[in-house]
């Protein structure tokens, strides 16, 4: 059994925006005061397709609520399915943590040129606030590589169950 079409579709597309994400938001900081007009076009496109990552894996959790998902295999052991029951988890609550942290880190930083979701100007719910700015922003950060780091273990167990227990291959399922 496959995941159903709209649930495949948005995993790859969540794939590519949050790993393209990570390789934006490594590039462009730290931020560069004297070319300022591209740095501020960096962080207009992070920020919307940040937001955009949000209202995917906002989307994909509906869509899992509503239609019926497979199973992992049979043969899988135990301890591996336990495994990817923790990771998916953690998957999900780093994609909403980090989308958020993200939008906070925009409210509160002093010199933010706003909130931008591809032209449409969101509103600010946090007023500005260096001291919040920089725990979050460091949040933001680590949990961002957390993602990352747990991406590449994702990917690693899926080319795992692909190439060395094909009875138990897991990627067929989501492509």
């Amino acid at each position: 059994m496959k995941y159903p079409l709209p649930i495949r579709a948005i995993h790859w597309s969540s794939a590519l925006i949050i790993l393209g994400l990570i390789a934006l938001g490594f590039y462009m900081t730290p931020f560069e005061v004297d070319n300022m007009e591209h740095s501020e076009n960096l962080y207009f496109w992070h920020k919307s397709f940040g937001i955009l990552a949000f209202i995917l894996v906002c989307l994909r959790l509906l869509l899992r609520s509503k239609h019926t998902l497979p199973a992992l295999p049979q043969g899988m052991p135990k301890h591996e399915k336990l495994a990817a029951k923790i990771a998916h988890k953690a998957l999900y609550v780093l994609m909403i943590l980090v989308p958020i942290l993200g939008y906070i880190q925009s409210c509160v930083y002093p010199y933010s040129s706003g909130i931008h979701f591809f032209g449409l100007l969101l509103p600010e719910l946090f007023s500005d606030n260096m001291a919040i700015f920089e725990v979050v922003n460091l949040i933001h950060k680590v949990l961002a590589y957390s993602l990352l780091a747990l991406i590449a273990a994702h990917v690693l167990g899926a080319i795992k169950h692909r190439l060395f227990d094909k009875e138990n291959d897991v990627l067929n399922r989501m492509i």
